[in-house]
């Protein structure tokens, strides 16, 4: 049964993107980083989940984004409980 992700805030602004949004930054900084405008309102599935990192510092506003097992990516509010909780396994295992 497949999932209606239609609605769901990815790391990017433009919808129909795959990509996360790349900051520009001045020459001889660290690459290029992904950042999250809106999180998601829905709790995601643990099981649909493969990965995550969370945004660069440099960004307007921290987020953790979830790598699903089908390559979407998906920002997340840190701060929320069951983000955390999801950090904390995958850092573990």
């Amino acid at each position: 049964v497949g999932h209606d992700w239609s609605g769901v805030p990815l790391p990017l602004s433009f919808a129909g993107c795959t990509q996360p949004i790349l900051l520009s930054l001045p020459v001889g900084s660290d690459p290029p980083t992904s950042c999250c405008f809106t999180y998601t309102a829905k709790k995601i599935p643990r099981n649909y989940i493969a990965d995550f990192y969370e945004t660069n510092s440099r960004c307007s506003q921290p987020g953790v984004v979830f790598t699903t097992k089908k390559g979407r990516e998906i920002c997340a509010n840190p701060a929320e409980k069951w983000v955390q909780e999801y950090m904390d396994h995958f850092e573990l295992n």
